[in-house]
């Protein structure tokens, strides 16, 4: 159904069996990832959601329990601390980098400014205190306060970064942010969220990134200081590396666009409008019916089917677009759990049993226990 392009959603009876299609679904993910491109499956428009507890959610399928990539995608959406400041603030860095350096500089001057007023205001109020009053305590207090002020003037001057310092710590940094934005978009997004061009783009990007930090710390710093003085007589391998890097963040700039997405709710909404296969118990999926802007699900697959309660299978059935139900169970395993004696008698119990063939069934003398059927149906579920 990936490879196909239709929209599907998987439903179990419970969350446990949710739980175990979902490892399955990413067995077959991750299978595909040693093929070719025409049939390789993406984590991302696969998305699994219900109750984490019940389903015992553990690393693997967090990957796409619809929990755990909300929490993901939101640190990359945040506007201040996300991609798009890490993205442009690495720009600015390959650019110009004394841009920046110059904005630090100003600002830990005007850190060093205030506390050597306060210094100074304190030490007029000691002297004023001490020839009107004799009040020692309070001199005291005044001057443990002086103390503290001059004890952060040190550390203030004493942290303050050498422009190399500088550049190659707020490098690491943003490289680093922007690595974790990749894996996080490259795994967490579905495919329909930009262009397959965006995605391999963002794919190289992090190679490069090192490649060029790998430089940056072997070069001398006076290659890098003319580098950025676009002197002649710079390295090539940096100034290639540069170019590269540079190339490669613009591009993304300017034609990968995140949605502005910044709660919870909303990426979760998101993420099951473009999915393309969606996994959860057949009574959470009424969640789906509430999804107007999405692309309609096609195709609904039942697993368990004959220990669906029918009122259950019918939450699924009748979702919006649903054109192909697949039923998979096995009628010889436990029926769906039914108390009312009033529903017992009308003959059926579960979906399954729609279709049942009328000729009995003659009960075979030996059978595989792992032997399963599979009933489809076609046309409109309602």
């Amino acid at each position: 159904m990936l490879i196909e392009n239709h929209r599907t959603v998987t439903c179990a009876p419970t969350n446990t069996a949710v739980a175990e299609v979902a490892s399955r679904v990413l067995g077959v993910i991750e299978e595909s990832g040693s093929g070719c491109a025409a049939t390789k499956c993406f984590l991302g428009d696969v998305v699994l959601f219900g109750n984490e507890d019940r389903m015992a959610v553990d690393r693997k399928l967090e990957k796409i329990f619809i929990g755990s990539r909300v929490c993901r995608l939101r640190q990359c959406m945040m506007p201040s601390t996300g991609w798009t400041n890490s993205l442009s603030s690495m720009i600015v860095l390959l650019e110009d980098p004394m841009v920046p350096y110059e904005r630090y500089d100003e600002a830990i001057q005007g850190c060093l400014l205030h506390f050597v007023s306060e210094e100074i205001k304190l030490r007029n109020e000691i002297a004023v205190c001490s020839l009107r009053t004799m009040d020692d305590k309070k001199v005291k207090e005044m001057q443990k306060d002086l103390l503290e002020v001059q004890k952060k003037v040190r550390l203030v001057e004493r942290e303050k970064m050498s422009y190399e310092t500088y550049f190659q710590s707020n490098y690491k940094k943003l490289a680093k942010d922007l690595r974790t934005c990749v894996e996080t978009f490259v795994d967490d997004l579905p495919r329909s969220a930009t262009s397959e061009e965006n995605f391999c783009c963002m794919a190289e990007m992090p190679l490069l990134l090192d490649a060029f930090g790998v430089l940056v710390q072997s070069e001398p710093f006076e290659q890098l200081q003319a580098l950025f003085k676009r002197d002649t007589d710079v390295s090539f391998r940096l100034k290639d590396a540069r170019s590269s890097c540079l190339c490669k963040l613009r591009l993304l700039s300017s034609n990968f666009e995140l949605p502005e997405m910044y709660d919870s709710r909303t990426i979760e909404e998101f993420l099951l409008q473009n999915a393309k296969i969606v996994l959860c118990t057949a009574s959470s999926s009424y969640r789906l019916h509430y999804m107007q802007k999405a692309q309609p699900l096609e195709v609904l697959v039942v697993d368990e089917a004959a220990q669906l309660k029918e009122c259950e299978s019918l939450i699924p059935l009748q979702l919006p677009g649903v054109r192909h139900a697949v039923l998979i169970g096995d009628e010889y395993q436990l029926p769906a759990l039914v108390k009312s004696k009033s529903r017992l008698t009308r003959g059926r119990r579960s979906a399954w049993e729609w279709c049942r063939p009328t000729r009995a069934r003659s009960a075979p003398s030996r059978r595989s226990s792992a032997s399963r059927c599979t009933r489809c149906t076609t046309g409109r579920s309602r």
